[in-house]
């Protein structure tokens, strides 16, 4: 082989004849050393679920977010598919990977484009949960926020408003862009919020959404069930003893004009239960063991064919 030829096998594996060329392959050979020597190598696990080395550099830590810069082959092998080879690695602006040494759940964020060894981009920790259409989402929250408190009154009645605000960064696709518009409620870590605005100009695969406080609706999170009519008794018996109660009252009923056997039967035992019976008696103490307002049904049924002997409906009033 001539010195020309030699000279010409050596730029080939250097990158080729174009310096730039051969600076790029310089630059990956050195990202894939450090791959595996580098004190911040990693493994980035990503949306399906391959694990591939990458490196996590140190960029900006303070109170509102971690910052870090992530450094990935543009194709690699899978370390855990191995036998499939080399193969191209999925990830840009928007999506979600961890890091699985820490555990962590990382944003991609700002992607610098003028890096053409690899993919490099700045990612944020996102330590939040969102769950949209009852997809899940890792996202990246900035706040609570609230400097002071807005107070009413009225009719010398005082209350104050909801008045939290977070600004959250989700991955922006069909469901989250579908979905975020103003005045959508959404709930965040537990506490519920209310869409005031959405940018997704903000970055590439990225939906920026501020979200203000919202008012929380129990009767909805608990799934409000339409209650049931009371039942018609089919015999003469009735049931007599308080219709108004008040929470975790106790009260005696008792069963009249009753001509056969029979028991006792509540209709929601999460808002109230028997605690005590008296068969001689036809009597039965009940104890009222929620805090919030509704109706119950106590009935007096036939041991025989359970067939409703009386029924009373009880209204706890919780003022």
């Amino acid at each position: 082989m001539s010195g020309l030829n030699k000279l010409k096998t050596r730029l080939d594996y250097r990158g080729g004849e174009a310096q730039q060329d051969r600076m790029i392959n310089d630059k990956l050979r050195s990202l894939k050393k450090a791959l595996l020597y580098s004190y911040q190598a990693g493994i980035a696990v990503l949306k399906d679920n391959k694990e591939f080395r990458c490196l996590m550099n140190p960029d900006r830590l303070v109170p509102d977010y971690d910052n870090k810069e992530l450094s990935i082959p543009f194709e690699d092998i899978a370390l855990n598919e191995k036998e499939e080879g080399v193969q191209k690695i999925d990830i840009k602006p928007g999506d979600v990977f961890e890091w699985k040494q820490t555990h962590s759940y990382w944003l991609v964020y700002l992607r610098f484009w003028e890096e053409l060894a690899y993919f490099r981009a700045a990612v944020r920790r996102c330590d939040s949960e969102v769950e949209v259409n009852g997809q899940k989402y890792r996202v990246y929250i900035k706040g609570p926020e609230a400097k002071e408190i807005d107070w009413n009154l009225k009719e010398d009645t005082n209350w104050n408003d909801p008045n939290y605000t977070i600004m959250m960064y989700i991955t922006e696709d069909e469901n989250t862009s579908a979905f975020f518009k103003r005045f959508q409620e959404v709930k965040v870590d537990g506490r519920n919020y209310r869409v005031a605005g959405v940018n997704s100009y903000k970055a590439e695969g990225i939906l920026q959404v501020y979200l203000n406080e919202y008012y929380k609706n129990t009767i909805k999170d608990e799934g409000y069930v339409e209650p049931t009519p009371a039942p018609t008794p089919t015999q003469g018996c009735r049931i007599e003893g308080d219709t108004l109660v008040y929470p975790y009252d106790t009260k005696t009923y008792l069963i009249k004009d009753n001509q056969e056997d029979g028991f006792w039967s509540i209709d929601n035992e999460k808002k109230a239960k028997i605690v005590a019976i008296n068969n001689q008696q036809g009597a039965v103490m009940v104890e009222f063991i929620t805090g919030k307002s509704g109706k119950i049904n106590l009935s007096y049924k036939s041991n025989d064919t359970e067939e409703i002997l009386a029924n009373v409906e009880i209204v706890i009033d919780s003022l």
